[in-house]
């Protein structure tokens, strides 16, 4: 299970001056691990592992947590496994923006609960989510709070990082699969045979067409946004040519024949994408490093 958590501290374990260095056994008592003497508490890993496992059995079902991904691992070990590396990495990032000297600006978790209340249509669309999800207030607001400090942390990098375009621009001209993005539809149907019989009656893209223009459907329409040549639907589809449609091909216990509708090979653009990636690829790698430098110990 490939976990999106949005790891967070509660507030009062944020600010430094209130975290004492862990010197004797008795201060390693109620913590999961100490990254160079600073604790991340036990209760800060129950209250996070708690909400995710809401969320994913929201999101999933109530027995997704207990699905196997591979024999004796259960979706809920990864999530477990990935929540205390993730933890491990903010206090890191923490660690990082004390010994540089930036101080926490508190009006970025505002601005994300803005963001976050349009993007839902409102704040009683937002507060219904959080009921959903047992989440209080003060754990929202929290939560908030501990991801505007991995924005922060990513903001520092984007400033202080010595990368240049000239290195983005040899980056590109090395590696062809950033020199063209695609762009697909694909049709998604419950039952092979029902995928089976349509893909008999697709002979050209305008046949292919013609199922996305109609009214009544027995089977749902996924339209991509611009992507690389290793998106996972195009690598089961096996298909790059433009207006090429591929066989029937399953994913997720769905049965899909996918078109490709367009490229985009316009070098600005795929520079300005490749940019961005580029960054959140150095951005990893630094924090990678980060934490290896660290003193890290586990108790759990």
């Amino acid at each position: 299970m490939k976990t999106k958590t949005s790891k967070i501290f509660l507030l009062s374990a944020l600010i430094f001056v209130s975290i004492s260095s862990c010197n004797n056994k008795n201060d390693y008592k109620g913590n999961v691990a100490l990254v160079d003497d600073v604790a991340i508490s036990q209760d800060l890993y129950s209250k996070e592992l708690k909400f995710y496992q809401n969320f994913y059995t929201k999101m999933y079902g109530e027995n997704y947590l207990d699905q196997e991904v591979e024999k004796g691992k259960t979706n809920n070990k990864v999530l477990e496994k990935e929540l205390v590396d993730s933890l491990i990495k903010d206090q890191v990032m923490l660690n990082d923006l004390k010994d540089k000297d930036i101080k926490i600006d508190d009006n970025k978790a505002s601005d994300l609960r803005t963001k976050l209340e349009n993007e839902l249509g409102g704040k009683d669309s937002l507060k219904a989510n959080l009921t959903a999800l047992g989440l209080s207030e003060k754990d929202f607001n929290d939560i908030l709070f501990r991801d505007s400090i991995r924005k922060q942390h990513y903001d520092y990098f984007l400033a202080h990082n010595n990368i240049k375009d000239s290195d983005i621009l040899k980056f590109y001209k090395k590696n062809q699969k950033y020199q063209r993005m695609y762009k697909y539809n694909i049709l998604v149907f419950d039952s092979k045979y029902e995928a089976d019989k349509a893909k008999a009656k697709i002979k050209s893209a305008s046949d292919y067409k013609t199922y996305l223009d109609k009214l009544i459907k027995n089977y749902e329409v996924i339209n991509s946004k611009f992507v690389y040549i290793d998106d996972p639907y195009l690598s089961l589809a096996k298909v790059k040519k433009l207006d090429e449609i591929s066989e029937v091909f399953e994913k997720d216990g769905k049965f899909m024949i996918l078109r490709v509708n367009s490229y985009n090979e316009n070098e600005n653009e795929l520079l300005i994408n490749l940019k961005d990636i580029y960054l959140k690829e150095s951005y990893t790698d630094y924090l990678n490093k980060l934490t290896k430098k660290s003193k890290i110990r586990l108790f759990i």
